[in-house]
């Protein structure tokens, strides 16, 4: 059976990141149930980023494919490896991705990476699609920002294979009268969740249906 992993790197179960993710899945449903997807959430499981051992840089090593570190995400990571298509799904925080997101791509990549020829060598051809949701509302800015984020899966896997869906000025909390958000007023906030929420969750329901759609050819 087709595989399809989904890295949920949001640490809100009810919020932007997690109904986008159920978005894509439904996505990829719709396409096909014979394409099995399993959805990860990186704050249900204990790890750390890479470790610099440099295992999988040792001559002959046996840890090309897959991190040498046992932890926590060490069969999710195997299980991505080999799989048919990925979604990475994350906030960001300070101009990046969460820090279980980047943690996690740390250690999924750098096996991968091939100093000799300065290249990325993994044991698989993955479709990819990441999903994002944010604060900022200011696309050049965000592309600029994203492109950067998204450099290791053009390396590993080629300039046109990602599908990007960004979410922006995303809803922060279900109740604004609790928080004191400054220069996001709940007025704001509300008109463009209204205006572009419904938008984006059909972006990812449809980035779910293309992946499918490629991987069963």
């Amino acid at each position: 059976m087709k595989k399809i992993i989904v890295i949920d790197g949001g640490p809100r179960k009810t919020m932007n990141i997690s109904k986008l993710v159920e978005a894509f899945c439904k996505g990829v449903k719709s396409k096909s149930e014979e394409i099995e997807v399993k959805h990860i959430r990186l704050y249900d499981y204990d790890y750390k980023g890479c470790y610099s051992c440099l295992a999988c840089k040792v001559k002959d090593s046996k840890y090309l494919d897959v991190c040498a570190i046992k932890d926590g995400i060490t069969e999710i990571l195997k299980e991505t490896a080999y799989a048919d298509g990925l979604c990475i799904a994350a906030p960001i925080y300070f101009m990046d991705i969460s820090a279980q997101t980047k943690a996690f791509i740390e250690r999924l990549f750098y096996p991968w990476l091939d100093y000799n020829n300065i290249c990325m060598n993994p044991p698989r051809q993955l479709f990819t699609t990441t999903i994002y949701a944010m604060n900022d509302s200011l696309p050049e800015r965000v592309n600029e920002m994203l492109d950067r984020i998204e450099f290791p899966l053009r390396f590993a896997f080629g300039n046109d294979t990602n599908e990007r869906v960004a979410a922006l000025n995303t809803m922060q909390v279900k109740n604004y009268d609790r928080y004191d958000f400054g220069m996001f007023p709940k007025e704001m906030k509300e008109a463009w969740h209204e205006e572009h929420w419904t938008e984006d969750i059909k972006k990812a329901f449809d980035a779910g249906f293309n992946m499918a759609e490629k991987i069963l050819g």
